[in-house]
């Protein structure tokens, strides 16, 4: 039986997860949150909480809290049926392995694991995610699938509410691109002008090199390119995607997009183009057969009206840097407002790095544009690569200027993670990067969000002025 301080300790541990998901977080650092409190709370070696991807047979790790060496972090991925994790989320049914050695197909993920449990955790009969822990401890385990149990309930609830928190975000985002999307086809003039702004449209908020739009002669035969955002890309073998536009069932042309990156092509962007080449097929229909603007106007109505049924499965548009591979400015800025508010209510910590390359012009006039491209893609991998906790967020903040967001981070952290990430890319023996750091405990009555980036800006400032490659902290 539990003695009364192992169930306070249960208790207190059930209440921290319901108040992490009252936070209104989005599902990822929502989950991060959640395996740091549930290693901090049992002193657990290994936490990490995956969900499944039916489309691709595959379970997908969201988070994760190790105090060992361990090649699980945010975005691995194995098939479903592959070790202990893939068997519960192929089976639904929670596995115990007091000594590893003993199943036939473990899979070794973390040094010197020697005892595994693996809850699934389920939301109204329904698969949602997996609770994984390991320990270098036979037998650690033993007594815990009760507990393990009712916690995976409770997380079931946050990940419903976090998505519902994404859905939410996500409606809003696309209000504002079907409102742009209308706003362009009233204004164009005519249906070459038309095409060109939606090919425009679709280059300039996807991560796309090339956007193409192509129609069909009057016999269907042949397709004549009518529109193009963007040049070719300069990949031997570029990745594409080619998605049909259709009115009314009869075939209009196609949306042709070109990539250099496999990635962009995600189960949620391949849906949004797709969706996004449905609605569109309206307009192009409607300039092309009304060339009064009053006409237009009636026609494009009802197009909207079609638009809307779009908004329960189109996916936000990308938020990537296209050049670097990190968040953008304004995924960045959103984050940060997201992040500032959310330690306000929590009075908790909140760190920024701001990391500037060292001589960066001298080394594009030296090298060229395409070496210095090279140098920002590859400080930007080293970047992402050693930030690894999936509440943390990598920007390009602009230039050659990058920006590192650590939520419920004190100044000593900060500076952990800063000098790691220096050491790192100057062992890369590419270039090097000054780092300032600041950290601040946000209020909603006294502290203005712009001065932690003020902060951390005057510490890159001294960090540069002392000498470049190294890191600074706001006094």
């Amino acid at each position: 039986m539990e003695t009364s301080a192992e169930q306070l300790l249960h208790l207190e541990i059930l209440n921290e997860i319901a108040r992490i998901a009252t936070l209104d977080l989005e599902l990822r650092p929502m989950m991060q949150r959640i395996t740091d409190a549930l290693a901090h709370k049992f002193d657990w070696e290994f936490v990490a909480l995956v969900t499944v991807d039916k489309d691709k047979r595959a379970f997908v790790c969201e988070a994760v809290t190790s105090a060992h060496p361990s090649e699980i972090r945010p975005g691995y991925s194995r098939p479903l049926g592959s070790g202990v994790v893939g068997t519960v989320a192929a089976t639904s049914k929670p596995i115990l392995l007091d000594d590893v050695s003993t199943y036939p197909s473990y899979v070794d993920t973390m040094a010197g694991a020697q005892s595994e449990l693996c809850v699934p955790v389920m939301h109204r009969e329904q698969l949602v995610g997996i609770l994984n822990l390991e320990s270098t401890r036979r037998g650690a385990f033993h007594d815990q699938l009760p507990l393990l149990t009712t916690v995976a309930e409770q997380i079931a609830g946050a990940i419903a509410s976090a998505r519902a928190y994404d859905e939410l975000k996500q409606r809003a985002r696309l209000m504002e691109m079907m409102s742009e999307v209308s706003r362009s086809a009233l204004e164009a003039t005519d249906l070459a002008e038309l095409l060109a702004r939606i090919a425009r449209y679709v280059k300039e908020r996807f991560p796309v090199d090339c956007a193409i739009i192509s129609l069909y002669d009057a016999t269907k035969a042949e397709l004549s390119e009518a529109a193009r955002a963007g040049a070719p890309c300069e990949e031997p073998e570029p990745v594409q995607l080619v998605v049909p536009i259709r009115f009314q069932r009869e075939a209009l042309g196609v949306l042709r997009l070109e990539s250099s990156e496999a990635e962009v092509f995600t189960p949620a962007n391949v849906l949004a183009f797709e969706m996004f080449a449905d609605q569109v097929a309206g307009a192009i229909q409607m300039a092309s057969t009304n060339r009064l603007l009053d006409q237009k106007t009636r026609d494009l109505e009802e197009a909207n009206a079609h638009l809307s049924k779009a908004i329960e499965t189109l996916h936000r548009i990308s938020t990537i840097d296209g050049l670097t591979g990190a968040a953008n400015r304004r995924h960045f800025d959103d984050m940060y407002g997201l992040e500032w508010r959310r330690a306000a209510r929590a009075r908790s910590k909140l760190s920024l790095l701001m990391i500037d390359i060292d001589h960066f012009k001298t080394y594009n006039d030296r090298f060229g544009h395409q070496a210095g491209d090279d140098c920002l893609r590859r400080v930007s991998e080293v970047l992402k690569a050693n930030v690894q906790r999936a509440a943390d967020l990598v920007a390009r903040y602009g230039g050659e200027e990058f920006v590192v967001l650590l939520p419920e981070t004190d100044d000593q952290h900060a500076q952990v993670v800063a000098e790691r990430l220096r050491e790192q890319v100057e062992g890369e023996g590419l270039t090097t990067v000054s780092i300032g750091a600041a950290t601040l405990t946000p209020s909603r009555e006294s502290l203005d969000p712009e001065e932690l980036i003020r902060l951390a800006d005057a510490a890159l400032y001294e960090a540069k002025r002392g000498g470049r490659n190294r890191v600074r902290l706001s006094s």
